[in-house]
């Protein structure tokens, strides 16, 4: 009998531990259960990270930036300089300095290796809503709700110049690929592009008739992508001449992202549509699952292989290849007790 005892304790202890590994096993990542405001996020150059900024609420509420492993869902660091929402972030090229802003008006750069803020800026009026690297890392650009943009030095960090660019706040910001031209949009229904190392407007995207909220450019330099309130994308040339306009969101369109090749284009909105274009053809793709709030952000990996979306409810990524969600949200209780 005590040998009996003895193997049903081992055999109980045993079934405890596997029963206790598989729960562990199905256990959501951290990135899954995320549940704050995600209004801009970025890839790592690598890929093998996702940084998404944003905060208890889109304005007075602490803001965070929070670093997520980007194969397993695991956040790597959380941080809090920011004492209200963090509107946008830009990664260097290398990858060493991560650079965001906020509804404080604050424009923080991040040491990403030690995690930690390195300088603080405090140069504009407002909130500043967009900034952007130079391909080299060597320059960024801030700008925000005077409709100042702001080019620096990244070494220092050295205020180079300030610009008047819009009569109203800029909402995005983006460098071309070669470096030689930033494009910026904003509430004023404008895009601009600008030589910005003399200070001069080039050209001007005209065509929306809302506010015009996000921008960017394809990695061969040959198109950007504009979208905004009007519930309209337009592609254009990289001389600013207009060459095409899709339409398919119900409400404002909040970003939009080229992938690798430049041969997608993804956009997202405050309909809670994620769709996908088809650039050459000028056609939609495809529609992924409605979520189930706003949405503001969106990027591919650098390889193209992920999509990541922020929302009002955290982020989420999906496998471009078949347009799967890599890490789907745990059901809630009412969910988990059907």
């Amino acid at each position: 009998m005590r040998t009996l005892k003895f193997s049903s304790v081992l055999l109980a202890s045993v079934l405890l531990g596997v029963l206790g590994a598989s729960s562990n096993a199905q256990e959501a990542p951290a990135i899954a259960k995320h549940k704050r405001w995600v209004t801009d996020l970025a890839f790592s150059p690598d890929g093998n990270q996702l940084i998404t900024v944003g905060g208890e609420s889109l304005q007075y509420r602490p803001g965070e930036l929070v670093i997520w492993d980007a194969k397993s869902g695991a956040e790597v660091a959380r941080l809090t300089e920011h004492p209200t929402n963090i509107w946008s972030v830009a990664c260097t090229p290398d990858g060493a300095t991560l650079l965001t802003s906020g509804y404080d008006g604050k424009v923080i750069l991040w040491d990403a290796a030690a995690k930690q803020a390195k300088t603080t800026l405090e140069k504009q009026k407002g909130w500043v809503r967009a900034v952007a690297f130079t391909p080299d890392g060597k320059h960024f650009a801030t700008g925000g709700e005077d409709g100042n943009i702001v080019i620096w030095e990244t070494e220092g960090p050295k205020e180079l110049k300030t610009v008047k660019a819009h009569d109203a706040a800029v909402y995005g910001m983006v460098f071309s690929p070669d470096g030689a031209t930033l494009a910026t949009v904003s509430t004023d229904k404008l895009g601009k592009l600008w030589d910005w190392q003399a200070g001069t407007e080039k050209s001007k995207l005209e065509g929306h008739g809302e506010a015009v909220w996000a921008v960017a450019w394809a990695k061969d330099g040959s198109l950007l992508a504009t979208a905004g309130a009007d519930r309209k994308i337009k592609l254009w040339d990289a001389e600013g001449k207009e060459q095409a306009t899709l339409e398919g969101h119900k409400d404002w369109v909040s970003d939009v992202a080229f992938n690798h090749d430049g041969s997608q284009l993804a956009s997202v909105g405050h309909d809670r549509q994620i769709k996908l274009w088809d650039v050459k053809g000028r056609t939609e793709l495809a529609t992924l699952p409605q979520q189930s709030s706003t949405l503001w952000a969106v990027a591919y990996s650098p390889d193209g292989s992920l999509l990541a979306v922020g929302s009002h409810e955290g982020v989420r990524l999906w496998k471009t290849a078949d347009n799967t969600e890599v890490f789907p949200a745990p059901p809630t209780e009412a969910e988990a007790k059907k």
